[in-house]
């Protein structure tokens, strides 16, 4: 007892959520550079929270407070520069700094897991003069999106690649994509819709998802070009007016023939690399970490007020329906962190990407349910005071609800888990994805 009571208050915050990433997954360092983090972020975002969802806005601020800080180095490779937290290289530190920044506000944990990822995208795909000029943007402030979804859903099938640096999967059919770039002298031409495009009212890059068109006609492959503001042809739609998540900036992007040189064209070197790369199915785990955050701090929330504002704490009543409700953010914590894990494991070829795919799946798929669970029954424990735009219940039940439907849906979700699973032994390695 004695020996805990000399604990300094970084290692103090490291411990706070026991069974979360531990010392099997970290080293002390990144432990407590993440506790660093994590109070940072409760004392810089949780009070304006609010504001984001009320003025409908990006938290520019947030994120300029991030690149001052030089936290937007959480998601960068340390060869360029960064800390190595992020989902190419360090999924379990990922999923760590996402969660605690979502508790603190959930809107900028998700516009920065989208960052996030389009730097973990680029430095998995790019050629090292692209992953150098583009991370060294970010780093100082660039702010980026990626762009995946188009006006018809499609369900594209995937095939292993065993060749690959993580073996995971290869795209054999795409009919459905309708966003193209044609390849001309110098780079290509890019035309196309992109809906739902986190962080695009304010980006300075979008990272996008096209099929290359040959000059022949012929399909090259998923690439990637880097579209930049201010491009002609390229315009930003206003259309996010939604009932939650409202601050993150998410409208409709229309590309007008519109060029882009080849030196900004990510993975004209290896079309369809995506597919092969640990990102097709690791993307989940950050999403979730933005669920699990918002799941905190509305539990967090609820336990505060019926301890301390209501004095509610004696009742059997209500302690076992808390109880109930911590046991669930125990239980998406613990199946998050696994899933982040086995990422990692993946990474340095312990373990079979294709499992681990179905894995991050379920986890996100639990993470929703059981989120939902808490915002919903806070809002009913709190009674009149929880749906009292005052207090923070209602948004952050109306952010993670509006961001359960955006997909992959839970449905889908399961659907994949279980037509791998029930697949004839010799299909078992085909893989079924809805959407990019």
């Amino acid at each position: 007892m004695g020996q805990l009571n000399k604990i300094g208050p970084a290692e103090a915050a490291a411990r706070r959520h026991p069974g979360e990433p531990g010392s099997q997954a970290l080293d002390e360092a990144t432990r407590r550079a993440l506790a660093d983090f994590a109070d940072f972020a409760k004392t810089s975002f949780t009070a304006t929270a609010a504001r984001w969802d009320r003025e409908n806005r990006f938290p520019s601020e947030n994120f300029a407070l991030l690149a001052e800080r030089g936290w937007l180095r959480i998601p960068i490779s340390s060869s360029q520069g960064g800390l190595g937290w992020g989902l190419h290289e360090n999924p379990v530190a990922w999923a760590a700094a996402v969660r605690a920044l979502s508790r603190a506000c959930g809107n900028t944990g998700q516009v920065f897991q989208i960052w996030g990822h389009c730097m973990s995208m680029l430095e998995e795909l790019g050629t090292p003069e692209q992953v150098e000029r583009f991370t060294r943007e970010a780093m100082q402030g660039a702010i980026w999106c990626s762009g995946g979804s188009e006006p018809a859903n499609y369900t594209q099938r995937r095939q292993v690649a065993s060749a690959a640096k993580v073996r995971a999967t290869a795209e054999t059919t795409a009919k459905a994509r309708t966003t193209f770039a044609h390849q001309v002298p110098g780079g290509v031409r890019v035309s196309g819709r992109k809906l739902f495009i986190s962080n695009s009212t304010v980006a300075d890059r979008f990272f996008i998802f096209a099929e290359l068109v040959r000059p022949d006609g012929s399909s090259g492959g998923l690439v990637h070009p880097v579209l930049r503001r201010g491009s002609p042809g390229l315009s930003v739609q206003p259309s996010w007016d939604a009932m939650g998540m409202r601050g993150t900036a998410s409208d409709d992007i229309v590309i007008e023939d519109v060029f882009v040189p080849e030196a900004d064209v990510v993975g004209l070197h290896q079309p369809n690399a995506y597919f092969t790369s640990i990102l097709a199915g690791s993307f989940l785990v950050g999403r979730a970490a933005v669920y699990l955050g918002i799941g905190d701090a509305a539990f967090e929330f609820l336990v505060e007020y019926v301890r301390d504002k209501v004095k509610a704490g004696e009742d059997p009543v209500m302690q076992y329906r808390v109880a109930q409700l911590h046991m669930r953010r125990q239980e998406a914590s613990a199946l998050l962190f696994r899933a982040a894990e086995a990422w990692q494991s993946a990474l340095a070829g312990l373990s079979d990407p294709d499992e681990c795919a179905s894995f991050a799946a379920m986890a996100h798929v639990s993470v929703i349910e059981k989120v939902l669970q808490i915002t919903s029954e806070a809002l009913e424990l709190c009674g009149g005071r929880g749906m009292l735009r005052s207090a923070p219940l209602e948004r952050m039940h109306r952010d993670v609800r509006a961001y359960s439907v955006s997909p992959p849906t839970t449905s889908s979700s399961l659907v994949n888990i279980g037509s791998r699973l029930l697949a004839p032994s010799l299909e078992r390695e085909e893989l079924v994805s809805e959407g990019v």
